[in-house]
């Protein structure tokens, strides 16, 4: 989610760093998508079925007559496939953090 959201929001990418976007402006900008849920990660974070700007949850419900439809289609109530699939034990999170420490290596 971070690749994509780097990508369509600021039009950068995690090939860029180093050359044209330092660790600390990608950092900063990964905070900033964090809480914005307008973004694909910011959404996710939030656990929003998908990311929404404001003016364009405020159109949805326009748009809708009946509240209760409209209410059934907003991103933090509808089902978000991602966060229904198989979930990784703790064993299997640490391992998996454990890989991607050794394999970052700073030259």
């Amino acid at each position: 989610m971070v690749a994509r959201t780097l990508r369509e929001a600021f039009s950068v990418g995690l090939s860029d760093l180093g050359d044209g976007l330092s660790w600390g402006e990608a950092k900063l900008l990964i905070e900033e998508a964090a809480g914005d849920p307008s973004t694909a990660f910011g959404a996710e974070l939030a656990g929003w079925a998908y990311p929404a700007t404001t003016p364009m949850l405020i159109s949805l419900m326009a748009q809708i007559s009946d509240q209760k439809a409209a209410n059934a289609v907003m991103p933090w109530v509808m089902n978000n496939p991602r966060r229904h699939g198989a979930q990784a034990t703790t064993d299997e999170v640490a391992e998996a953090a454990a890989q991607l420490e050794d394999s970052i290596v700073f030259s």
